[in-house]
């Protein structure tokens, strides 16, 4: 918190509860966009009165007058036309309102609040379908949120058949705009409710499979997803693991098995079913923020690295194959509690994966004088070894290893060569006493495009590149060469007129 920040809260904390309602009143009285934002927190308060229904009113306002601002009956012509944009920091705020809800099982009131919300986002869709960059993820954070709200008990029949009236509405209106599918799992909600034929069975452990048809859809999935939410909110603990094992939701199983305390359990289970490194980290993360085992869930993490690296060539992708973010929460977990082995088994996995320099920073970092010589031959074997590495100079650069960051540059090779780079540039200036030729070839490989090209923008780079050929050149006394070549050079360029003096600056380089 500022300095500024602790001052206003102390002022405030001072004040008398008269004082402060007064100021509050006087501000909204001035401000109708604060008298919202003040009507919405004042309903979303009434979390803990679960016998008076939310008042949908002041949500409704609040969004209007969110999207209003906005929008203004403004259309944009075309894509860079100024116009204003949404406060998606106070739009999400807004939907987070209903978030207490959902978690409290009170489905009605959730729907209080999503309901108004996503109508305007409907109305207001297209006057910045053509132009939306981040908008349009609103459309499935709401419609799983909607589905979640019409599953849960005391959302009626009656209330979902006229919801589904509107969610059909809206979602014709959104298609004509690339938004064909922004509320089609709320609606199967709605039309499929808890009745779908075969249901029953798996919530009371009677299927071992759902859906019956086999594996589910995108839609299904979805749908299944909101399901188990709800059973969670409702406390329907029994059902939730039922379904979560017949739809083959198993991270979800496992995770909800930790957080009833059934670690041993969600642990077997974890071995026996799970494979994917971030479902491993989900359930890892659960078994500490529910039991605060940290062995337990260190022990887990490591046997998930301990996994079959993914293969390229499997049919089977999905998200969640990397152990980057397994890798790097251990080491970081693991090092808060002082875990010194899986500390240094995280780290090197970590790098394994990602070969980038941030890891192989962290590495040296937590390794200490004592395990990191022998930590760091491991790594930069590795780094060598592998096919592709983003960052493989960079990293060989920081360690000195010239030689071998020179070996991997082919200059002929047009892979590594971009304007916007300088790691190049680096290698070219501390390489090119020992390697002249290498530094040599690729000075000319760099600065050759730009100039046959005219990038005039880019002459000093091109420039910069011939500076360290003039060096090299001196540097293996060839001097009278490098002469003579940049007198060719100045003779080809010579209509160039913001490249003819850079050339000529350059007589002296090699001297």
């Amino acid at each position: 918190m500022t300095h500024a920040k602790e001052r206003r809260a102390q002022h405030l904390h001072a004040l008398a509860r008269e004082e402060l309602e007064a100021f509050l009143l006087k501000r909204a009285e001035e401000d109708e966009d604060f008298a919202f934002w003040l009507d919405a927190r004042l309903a979303a308060s009434m979390l803990h009165e679960a016998n008076t229904p939310l008042d949908p009113a002041p949500f409704r306002r609040r969004v209007e007058a969110l999207l209003c601002a906005a929008g203004s009956g403004h259309r944009r012509r075309h894509w860079n036309e100024w116009g204003a944009e949404v406060d998606e920091a106070a739009l999400e705020d807004l939907i987070g309102e209903a978030e207490p809800f959902l978690a409290a099982g009170r489905g009605a009131d959730a729907l209080a609040i999503l309901t108004p919300v996503a109508a305007a986002l409907a109305d207001y869709w297209p006057e910045c379908a053509d132009w939306d960059e981040t908008l349009h993820a609103f459309f499935p954070h709401l419609d799983g949120m909607l589905a979640q709200a019409v599953l849960m008990d005391g959302v009626s029949r009656e209330v979902r058949d006229d919801l589904v009236d509107e969610l059909d509405g809206w979602q014709d209106k959104l298609a004509d705009y690339g938004a064909d599918d922004a509320f089609s799992t709320a609606i199967a909600a709605c039309l499929q409710g808890w009745d779908e034929p075969g249901l029953e069975d798996a919530l009371a452990g009677r299927a071992q499979n759902w859906p019956f048809g086999g594996r589910g859809d995108h839609l299904e999935n979805a749908l299944t997803r909101a399901r188990l939410a709800a059973l969670d909110a409702m406390g329907r603990t029994e059902a939730y693991l039922y379904l979560s094992l017949a739809a083959g939701f198993y991270c979800a199983h496992a995770v909800k098995l930790a957080r009833m305390g059934r670690v041993d359990e969600a642990v077997a289970f974890a071995h026996a079913r799970l494979s994917a490194p971030d479902d491993i980290l989900h359930l890892a993360q659960a078994v500490v923020a529910a039991t605060g085992q940290g062995a337990t869930s260190f022990d887990l993490a490591a046997w998930g690295l301990s996994l079959p690296a993914y293969k390229e060539d499997r049919g089977d992708w999905y998200p969640g194959v990397s152990k980057i973010s397994l890798a790097r929460w251990l080491r970081d977990a693991a090092q808060e509690a002082g875990q010194r082995d899986m500390v240094l088994l995280a780290a090197q996995a970590a790098f394994e994966e990602s070969l980038a320099r941030e890891d192989f920073r962290a590495a040296s970092r937590l390794a200490g004088a004592t395990d990191w010589p022998a930590l760091r031959e491991t790594l930069l074997a590795t780094l060598l070894a592998a096919p592709h590495a983003y960052e493989r100079l960079e990293i060989l650069l920081d360690e000195d290893m010239i030689d071998e960051a020179v070996a991997c540059v082919d200059p002929q090779e047009g892979r590594f060569f971009s304007l916007g780079g300088r790691t190049l540039e680096r290698l070219a200036e501390r390489a090119y006493g020992d390697h002249p030729d290498w530094a040599i070839a690729l000075a000319f490989r760099m600065a050759d495009p730009i100039m046959n090209e005219g990038r005039s923008t880019h002459y000093d780079i091109a420039a910069e590149w011939l500076g360290i050929a003039a060096r090299a050149h001196a540097a293996s006394g060839r001097s009278g060469e490098w002469a003579a070549r940049l007198d060719g050079l100045i003779e080809t360029y010579y209509r160039k007129y913001k490249l003819r003096p850079l050339l000529e600056a350059l007589r002296h380089s090699a001297c």
